[in-house]
């Protein structure tokens, strides 16, 4: 069945302005990458072939998929290192359930509350919030997923140095042996590889 393309109205592109900037007002960083996830998934999904209105709630969704960080503790943003205490690491582990109380009351975002959910999903269990696992994880989330990584790994953070796009797909690779749907990172290392990474 033909679905037609999103056409989101001026107040919902103000809302998610309005989420945007929240998202910036709290971690500068968090703002861009959300952006760049955003685009990515969109090529991501685009390349998997999917609907116009699949690929629109995808690109949502992967913008939206931190927003549970505005709930955070402000010094969760100021760590410089990649080891966190437990406390703070089962803090950071909430943010999706933050995200989807946020956004659950704003109907034209029904359809990406699982992409923001289960982002962290992993196809061998291991993930949060809830621990799914591969067919149990919804495919934008593991697109999302997929891209997330990506951008993470390829960008400079405060307790981490960025990786060249070659180690990146390589590192994707490997994830997805346990981590990552296999199928989506080969189909985003073909899309990298012929299109290019994001420069800002």
């Amino acid at each position: 069945m033909h679905r037609k393309q999103l056409a989101y109205s001026a107040t919902d592109i103000q809302r998610l302005s309005a989420i945007d900037a929240a998202l910036g007002t709290k971690d500068r960083y968090t703002q861009g990458h959300a952006r760049r996830v955003a685009l990515y998934a969109m090529r991501l999904a685009r390349r998997k072939g999917l609907p116009p209105e699949d690929i629109g709630h995808i690109g949502i969704g992967g913008m939206l998929h931190d927003v549970g960080k505005i709930g955070l503790n402000q010094q969760i943003f100021k760590n410089n290192t990649n080891d966190l205490c437990r406390k703070m690491r089962d803090e950071v582990r909430r943010h999706p359930y933050i995200g989807v109380s946020l956004l659950q009351g704003i109907e034209f975002l029904t359809p990406v509350l699982d992409y923001v959910h289960y982002h962290h999903e992993r196809m061998d269990g291991s993930g949060y919030p809830c621990g799914l696992t591969a067919d149990q994880i919804p495919l934008g989330a593991k697109i999302i997923g997929v891209v997330d990584c990506f951008d993470a790994i390829t960008t400079d953070r405060p307790y981490q140095r960025r990786k060249s796009c070659r180690e990146a797909l390589n590192i994707l690779r490997q994830m997805s042996t346990r981590s990552l749907c296999p199928e989506l990172v080969e189909t985003f290392v073909e899309e990298i590889q012929e299109n290019h990474m994001i420069r800002e």
